[in-house]
């Protein structure tokens, strides 16, 4: 028969925090590369503006954020001969109108030459001769208390992701209701915007009754003799 020999507990519990340690110190890499590459288009990225939808979800970790929709997302397929498959990655060409509007003129597996802007995708499916996609940028950052103004947007909104776009990476820098930042369309902003107003009101009314008054001459009391 063959004993086990004794477990070295010590050793064990040194490689559970090793592991332990590299797992954080990718966690802080790649949360380190999301803020670089973020920062990085938004100061040189060529900015657009695109019709979207915003929707209140919440990650694993419990962290609030807003999927954004854009229901612009098929367009024609530009390769003849060839068929995309499903979570493909593709290249979606585009360009902007004179307001800055995105305008989608196609996809095509192949990147575009020099001068043609275009967005990193990938396949939702495929009709024969149209191609629906997906990016990759469809998540916005908000603070929780800032969000609920989702629930107030109506379909005749004109509901605007401002983004901005380098090397088929983009990333979305506000989201905007009929020309109004979404922050400002919650009942969070309201409430601190009707504070700020009372608290100012306030201190106009306390500066009114700590003026000092001037007496004028005539209103003066006689001496008595």
């Amino acid at each position: 028969m063959i004993k086990a020999g004794p477990v070295n507990l010590v050793s064990v519990s040194k490689y559970k925090w090793l592991i332990f340690l590299a797992a954080v110190i990718l966690q802080l890499s790649a949360l380190a590369y999301v803020g670089w590459r973020w920062h990085n288009i938004g100061v040189d990225g060529i900015p657009y503006q695109w019709h979207c939808l915003p929707r209140l979800e919440v990650s694993s970790f419990g962290t609030d954020y807003v999927r954004v929709v854009f229901p612009e997302d098929t367009t024609a397929w530009l390769d003849t001969g060839t068929v995309p498959e499903a979570n493909e990655p593709i290249y979606v060409y585009i360009s902007h109108d004179d307001k800055g509007m995105i305008q989608i003129q196609g996809a095509s597996a192949e990147k575009p030459g020099i001068g043609q802007d275009y967005m990193d995708a990938r396949v939702v499916s495929y009709d024969g001769s149209a191609v629906q996609f997906q990016v990759d940028f469809g998540r916005y950052r908000i603070a929780p208390e800032l969000a609920d103004g989702i629930y107030n947007i109506n379909s005749t909104d004109n509901v605007i992701a401002s983004i901005r776009m380098k090397k088929g990476e983009g990333v979305i820098e506000g989201i905007f209701i009929n020309g109004i930042p979404l922050e400002e369309c919650s009942n969070g902003a309201a409430m601190e915007a009707a504070r700020k107003s009372q608290e100012s009101a306030a201190s106009r009314s306390d500066q009114t009754f700590n003026t000092p008054r001037i007496i004028e001459s005539g209103m003066v009391p006689p001496k008595e003799e």
